[in-house]
C-alpha cells in the first residue's frame, strides 16, 4: 500500500495536535468571581494608569448597550485622551444570555470601527484594528489596547478567573 504525501502530512498534523491536547490541563472557571476584582485584576497589569470605570449612562449612550442585560459589568476608559485605551469586562447572567453579551461586544467593537475618523489619532487605529475579544465562562473581555497591554490583560482575566 502506498502512502501519499498529504495523507502522511494529514496523520503527522493529527499526531501533533493531540500531543497538545494531551499536555494540557484543564483549568476550571469561577463564575462566582466579582467583575469588580477581576476588573482590577487587570488594571494591576496596565502600562496606563489613566482608565477610569464608566457609568450604565456612558455605556448607553457611547457604547449602546444595555447594561441591564448583564449580571454585571467594569468598562474602562482613558480619561486623559491621549489615546484609545479601552477595555471592558461583562458577566452574563447565565450560559444563554452569553451569546447576547458576546454579540454586543462585538457590535460595539464593529461600530467603533465603522465610526472611526481618519484624521483622529491615525497612530492609535491599529489598537482598534487588532482588539480582540475573549470569553470565559459566562465573562466576556474585549480589550482596544497595545499589544503587550492586551496580552498582559487577558493573561490576568484569565488567571482572575480560573482555578
Amino acid at each position: 500500500m502506498k502512502i501519499s504525501r498529504k495523507h502522511l502530512t494529514l496523520v503527522s498534523i493529527i499526531l501533533i495536535l493531540s500531543l497538545f491536547v494531551g499536555c494540557g490541563k484543564t483549568a476550571k472557571v469561577k463564575n462566582d468571581a466579582a467583575v469588580t476584582d477581576v476588573s482590577a485584576a487587570v488594571a494591576s497589569v496596565m502600562s496606563e494608569n489613566a482608565l477610569v470605570s464608566v457609568d450604565s449612562d456612558y455605556i448607553a449612550g457611547s457604547m449602546k448597550m444595555d447594561v441591564s442585560d448583564y449580571d454585571s459589568y467594569d468598562v474602562k476608559i482613558n480619561s486623559k485622551g491621549i489615546n484609545i485605551d479601552e477595555y471592558g469586562i461583562f458577566k452574563a447572567k447565565d450560559a444563554a444570555q452569553l451569546a447576547t453579551v458576546t454579540k454586543a461586544v462585538n457590535d460595539y467593537i464593529q461600530m467603533r470601527k465603522d465610526t472611526w475618523m481618519v484624521e483622529y489619532m491615525p497612530e492609535e487605529r491599529p489598537k482598534l484594528d487588532s482588539s480582540e475579544i475573549m470569553i470565559l465562562g459566562n465573562y466576556v473581555m474585549y480589550a482596544i489596547l497595545s499589544d503587550n497591554d492586551k496580552h498582559a490583560a487577558f493573561d490576568a482575566f484569565e488567571k482572575a478567573l480560573t482555578t
